[in-house]
């Protein structure tokens, strides 16, 4: 009668053993499938990001050839270039080759835009045409020399 109990003993705990065993693989398993989910998440992210950063640096070098090509007007191109820089090298508005850039947003920053220039008078168009248009004069060597160094800039990865 020992012995049976014995061996009864010996049966439930390697039923417990197995029990456990396929526990752990499981458990196992599904943090393996976890981390494969996340890894895979990261590398998308990391995709959509320089897929974003490659966005931003095509608008730039676009928007630098428009400008030297005289296809868009010089302060209209420094905001743009302004807006595209703070989010892909933030550091280049104090570089001395592109800080005419953020001096040019700076000097325009008070004149309205889209449906605000709409809402002016003439007069007040007129006079913010011409405040634009001197400081694009004064500036104009140095925003071209600023677009054609962005256009060949090789921006860091």
């Amino acid at each position: 009668m020992a012995q049976n109990m014995f061996l009864t003993l010996v049966f439930i705990g390697l039923c417990l053993v197995v029990g456990l065993l396929l526990l752990i693989r499981w458990q196992l398993k599904t943090q393996r499938k976890a981390q494969e989910a996340h890894e895979k998440l990261v590398q998308e992210a990391k995709a959509k990001a320089q897929e974003q950063r490659d966005y931003l640096i095509e608008s730039v070098k676009v928007i630098s050839l428009a400008i030297i090509d005289e296809q868009c007007e010089l302060a209209e191109g420094c905001i743009r270039l302004k807006k595209l820089l703070d989010h892909l090298a933030p550091q280049l508005h104090r570089h001395e080759d592109f800080s005419i850039i953020n001096e040019m947003f700076n000097a325009t920053s008070h004149m309205p835009i889209l449906d605000e220039w709409k809402k002016l008078k003439l007069k007040q168009r007129f006079e913010l045409t011409q405040e634009r248009e001197a400081l694009e004069q004064q500036h104009h060597d140095a925003i071209l020399e600023a677009a054609r160094k962005l256009a060949d800039y090789r921006f860091q990865q």
